[in-house]
């Protein structure tokens, strides 16, 4: 991997205090931890990211400029530096994880992946991407930019892999198979397929589906322009943002801005400690905190001060004057409803 971007010290300690990570747990090299060492940390480097770092596409519909470059240095500054409590969708979080992971020392590559739309029952072509880390020979897929049905661990390639518990609390699952998908005309050709399932007795529903050959920084670059730019992209449509909560997080201060709750995840014992456990989403005008299972608060928001604020409060990202005008007369903007006189 010559020539590929990488982290000095420095902006990795940055990363580390984004996410929330113990100094204790600390490690700027992983070249002579043995295996399953290597696995926990990179467990733990990935428990900490889905806490702290949103998946959101606020760029899209909060900037006058509604550009999403995915080059490292750039996310690096979007970010990791405080106060930034931003976070980004499937190809920036997941282009900022794979720049960590290279600068730590561990084996990676990314990959492309094709998302399953349950309503059309069929996948999309290349707009998602996940990461791929070789520990002694063995791969596993890491995903930080899919939200709230994304893995919670790093998941194995292998056939025999009969799944791991999503969220703690919940018996919902997630696997992965090696299967054709209905689309090819050559179905000899096999591809790796997560699936996720709500309850021990439903279905598997798949996500997506994903290659074990490297894609390039500029195929990463090339798939970017799916989600940002493409018309059918409800990226462009639909405001969206998420992040995994942690069984330690405060739930009766949920509603004060003042104590924080689930938006704050400043404590990093709360993340290091606490199993996760649930998913705060906000999509439109609707903001979910589901928790073990059971919804613990739903917001119907009204108007875009409603929105805005729920995104400070609770994802912890503050949108300045000019980014909230931006929104304003597009069709992610909420308008209020005059009611009907009749």
């Amino acid at each position: 991997m010559a020539g590929r971007p990488r982290y000095s010290r420095s902006q990795l300690e940055q990363f580390f205090n984004r996410i929330a990570l113990p100094e204790s747990e600390r490690l700027y090299s992983v070249a002579s931890q043995s295996a399953g060492k290597k696995l926990d940390y990179l467990n733990l480097l990935l428990k900490h990211a889905l806490v702290r770092i949103p998946f959101e596409n606020l760029t899209q519909h909060y900037s006058w400029h509604r550009t999403v470059n995915v080059q490292p240095q750039h996310l690096f500054n979007k970010i990791v530096p405080q106060p930034s409590r931003r976070g980004g969708y499937c190809m920036e979080n997941n282009s900022l994880f794979h720049t960590v992971l290279l600068s730590i020392g561990y084996d990676v590559f990314m990959a492309g992946a094709r998302v399953y739309s349950k309503e059309s029952d069929r996948y999309g072509g290349f707009s998602h991407c996940v990461n791929i880390v070789i520990i002694e020979g063995m791969h596993w897929m890491v995903d930080i930019g899919f939200g709230a049905n994304g893995p919670t661990k790093a998941l194995p390639l292998l056939v025999a892999f009969r799944g791991y518990p999503h969220i703690e609390g919940t018996s919902s699952h997630t696997r992965l198979v090696r299967e054709p998908i209905p689309q090819q005309v050559d179905q000899t050709q096999k591809v790796w397929i997560y699936q996720h399932r709500q309850q021990a007795e439903s279905e598997w529903v798949p996500m997506y589906c994903f290659v074990d050959y490297e894609f390039l920084p500029e195929d990463i670059r090339g798939l970017n322009l799916s989600p940002w730019k493409s018309p059918s992209s409800w990226f462009r449509q639909k405001v969206v943002a998420s992040r995994f909560t942690t069984a330690r997080e405060a739930e009766g201060a949920v509603r004060d801005a003042d104590t924080g709750g689930p938006g704050s995840a400043t404590d990093s014992a709360a993340i290091s400690g606490g199993d996760l456990d649930g998913a705060l989403i906000l999509f439109e005008d609707t903001l979910k905190w589901r928790r073990g299972g059971s919804t613990k608060f739903e917001i119907k928001f009204e108007n875009e001060a409603q929105r805005v604020d729920a995104i400070k409060r609770y994802f912890g990202i503050e949108l300045d004057e000019e980014d909230r005008e931006a929104i304003r007369g597009t069709v992610s903007e909420i308008k209020h409803q005059a009611p009907i006189i009749s």
